[in-house]
C-alpha cells in the first residue's frame, strides 16, 4: 500500500477551496504568521507565501465583519495563484513576492488583460480581488478604480449594469418546451433543475439545492415583503438554499404548471433532500448540470443562450404582464404608467430589494425615452 505523504513541517501551499480556514495555535507549524516570518521578503517560494496569506485571510469579507462563501474563497484563490504565476513567468517581475504587490505590477498585468480582450466585467472583478488582497498585506487603498489604469475615456472604465438586449431564450428563437424535454431525456435530474429555473426564475445553483419538501407556504407564513408585493397570491415557494448572499426569498406560485412541477419534484426527491443527483457532491452536481446543458446546445457558442437566460425569461415575462407592455430590452418606446410597480414586483421575484437591479434584466426605464445612462457602480 502506498504510504501517505506527510508535508514537511511549516509548509503551506495554496489551500484547497471549499472550506473555511482553521485557526492554528500561534507559533505552530500551521500558523500563517509564523510561516510568513520564516520566509524572507523576495523568497522564491512565493506559493508558500501566498498560501499562508490565503490561510489567514481568505475567509474574511472585504468590507464587512463576516465570512464569505466557499465560491468566493475558491475564486479568490484561483485568481491570485494565476495572477502571480503569470506575473512572474511572463513579465520582467520574475522575483516579485506577493507581499511586494505594487501598482506597477497591476498596470503591467492589466495591459496583458487588455491584449487578451477580457470583458470589462472580468477586469473589474480582477481588480476587486486585488483590492481585497492589498488590504490583507497592509496596503489598503493601493489598488485604484479601473479608470485610473485604463483612462476615463476607455470602454473598460465603467462597468455597465444596464441590459441593452434581451437574454431570454425566446429572444434567440429557442423553443423552451422542446429544449426542456431534450434536457430531461438526457438527464432527468438536470431536467428538473432547468424546469425550476424556467418556472420560478431560479439561478442554477438554487435549483440544484432546492429542497421541495416543506418549501410550499401559505400567504401567512411567507416573507412579509414578498407577500406584500404579490397581494393576489395565496401560495409561495421558499427558496433558501444556494441563494446569493444566503438571502432566502418566497416566490409566488400562480399557475397550474408551477404546481404540477412542484408535485413532480416532491415525488422524485426523498424527504429532506435536494434536487440534485443522489450520491453526488455539490461540485459534482454542478459539473453535471453544465455538462448536460452544453451537450443540449445551451451555450453562447451554439444557441446564443445560457441557463441564466431562463431567469431573464421569467422576469421579463412577469414584467410584461404587470406593466401591460414589454420591457425596454423587448422594445418599449415609452415608460408605462405601471413601470415602477412592475419593477418592484420584478425585484422581489429576483430576490433583491433594490429597484436598480431590475435594469440588469429589463433595461433602464430611461432607455424607453432613448436616454439610458450606463450604471457606473457594480451592483
Amino acid at each position: 500500500m502506498k504510504a501517505k505523504q506527510v508535508p514537511r513541517a511549516g509548509t503551506v501551499s495554496a489551500p484547497s477551496g471549499g472550506g473555511h480556514a482553521r485557526r492554528h495555535a500561534a507559533g505552530s507549524s500551521r500558523d500563517p504568521d509564523a510561516i510568513l516570518a520564516q520566509l524572507p521578503m523576495g523568497t522564491r517560494d512565493y506559493i508558500r507565501v501566498l498560501g499562508a496569506i490565503l490561510l489567514k485571510h481568505n475567509h474574511e469579507h472585504a468590507a464587512k465583519h463576516k465570512g464569505v462563501s466557499f465560491k468566493t474563497m475558491r475564486d479568490r484563490e484561483r485568481f491570485l495563484v494565476s495572477f502571480f504565476r503569470e506575473l512572474r513567468r511572463t513579465t520582467r517581475y520574475r522575483n516579485v513576492d506577493p507581499r511586494q504587490l505594487a501598482n506597477r505590477h497591476i498596470e503591467t498585468m492589466l495591459q496583458h488583460w487588455l491584449s487578451r480582450r477580457l470583458a470589462t466585467a472580468t477586469i473589474h472583478n480582477y481588480l476587486s480581488f486585488l483590492r481585497t488582497f492589498a488590504g490583507w498585506i497592509g496596503k489598503p487603498g493601493m489598488v485604484r478604480e479601473p479608470q485610473y489604469y485604463v483612462g476615463s475615456e476607455s470602454e473598460h472604465a465603467h462597468r455597465s449594469q444596464v441590459a441593452t438586449s434581451d437574454h431570454s431564450w425566446t429572444a434567440h428563437n429557442v423553443d423552451i418546451a422542446a429544449k426542456l424535454a431534450e434536457i430531461a431525456a438526457t438527464d432527468p435530474w438536470v431536467g428538473l433543475q432547468v424546469e425550476l429555473c424556467a418556472a420560478f426564475g431560479l439561478r442554477g445553483k438554487e435549483a440544484r439545492h432546492f429542497r421541495p419538501h416543506g418549501a410550499v407556504l401559505g400567504r401567512e407564513a411567507a416573507n412579509p415583503h414578498d407577500a406584500e408585493a404579490f397581494p393576489e397570491c395565496e401560495t409561495f415557494v421558499r427558496v433558501s438554499h444556494g441563494t446569493k448572499g444566503g438571502r432566502p426569498r418566497d416566490v409566488p406560485v400562480t399557475t397550474d404548471a408551477q404546481r404540477e412541477l412542484l408535485a413532480r419534484v416532491s415525488s422524485a426527491v426523498a424527504p429532506g433532500m435536494y434536487v440534485g443527483h443522489p450520491g453526488m457532491t455539490a461540485q459534482q452536481a454542478q459539473a453535471r448540470f453544465y455538462y448536460v446543458i452544453r451537450k443540449c446546445g445551451i451555450s453562447k457558442k451554439d444557441l446564443g443562450v445560457v441557463a441564466h437566460g431562463l431567469r431573464h425569461q421569467r422576469v421579463n415575462d412577469a414584467f410584461e404582464v404587470d406593466a401591460g407592455g414589454p420591457s425596454p430590452v423587448r422594445g418599449a418606446h415609452a415608460r408605462g404608467d405601471n413601470d415602477e410597480t412592475a419593477r418592484r414586483r420584478a425585484a422581489r421575484l429576483l430576490g433583491h430589494n433594490r429597484l436598480q437591479v431590475t435594469s440588469c434584466y429589463l433595461g433602464s426605464p430611461a432607455s424607453a425615452h432613448g436616454s439610458a445612462p450606463a450604471a457606473k457602480d457594480p451592483i
